[in-house]
């Protein structure tokens, strides 16, 4: 994809995140709002919410790149004509979005399926007004800002002195799973459950008080394309755990704020 259909697709995203924000707001802290939980997955909610936010940016794909395709979290995937598909997540976090807590973001991401990689992605947080944007080969941008890593080149900080962070402790399902997140637990100075994506940009923005590692697992596709360029952007690494770049088969996620940690995390893993 050249520069200029790339920065069309960057304008279309911002679009997206737009559409679907105006639909989130609607909802965000209404009692009794309608949800139910996918009994396929653990801990998974979807909301009325949800599925008009992503109805909506389907609409606009549809209208604005018809070519494109589209994997979605709820609704029936699109095919792809061109070789592009958007990767979409209206919430992210949908358990922080029930208890009225606004700490989830809509996850819009864009895949060169042929490379099977992230082209760029956008995460949005309606309520405080945040938006991130990646695009691969270029700085990443926060509130239409370029965002300073602090810790990216901070090579000297031990393993023993991060964050570690996951989602929940249910999202290690296999005995292996189970012993290296014990492992990292155990090593690493911190370890805080929670967060979803805002595990992701809180890394990328270096909000957090010491170096993040970020280990999950049971993941979609969905739950992390779109992070792929924003982590990369600001000179964090994330890989599966295995240290190979992540793809649309991927369920396994380690991110860290700069290379050395990763590298020090991933010796954990593959011990």
């Amino acid at each position: 994809m050249n520069h200029e259909t790339l920065e069309l697709r960057a304008r279309l995203a911002n679009k997206l995140a737009d559409v679907s924000g105006n639909i989130i707001k609607q909802y965000f802290r209404q009692s009794n709002l309608a949800s139910e939980t996918k009994i396929t997955e653990v801990s998974s909610i979807v909301t009325i919410a949800d599925r008009l936010a992503e109805n909506a940016m389907v609409d606009l794909i549809k209208k604005e790149c018809p070519d494109d395709g589209i994997i979605r979290e709820e609704g029936e995937n699109i095919n792809s004509n061109n070789g592009y598909a958007w990767v979409l997540d209206p919430i992210d976090g949908t358990a922080s979005f029930v208890k009225g807590l606004p700490i989830f973001g809509t996850l819009i991401g864009l895949v060169d399926l042929k490379n099977n990689s992230p082209l760029l992605g956008c995460v949005n947080q309606p309520i405080l007004q945040e938006r991130w944007l990646g695009i691969i080969g270029k700085p990443s941008i926060f509130n239409d800002k370029i965002i300073n890593n602090p810790y990216k080149n901070n090579d000297n900080y031990p393993l023993e002195k991060a964050c570690l962070t996951s989602t929940t402790p249910l999202m290690f399902i296999t005995p292996r799973q189970q012993a290296i997140a014990s492992r990292l637990q155990t090593l690493c100075r911190r370890t805080a459950f929670g967060g979803d994506c805002y595990n992701y940009v809180s890394l990328a923005m270096g909000w957090s008080a010491m170096p993040m590692i970020i280990l999950e697992s049971d993941l979609k596709y969905y739950d992390f394309c779109a992070l792929i360029p924003i982590i990369k952007g600001v000179g964090g690494i994330i890989t599966d755990w295995s240290g190979n770049a992540l793809n649309s088969h991927s369920t396994e996620v380690l991110a860290a704020s700069n290379l050395n940690l990763h590298q020090q995390a991933l010796n954990v893993i593959l011990s």
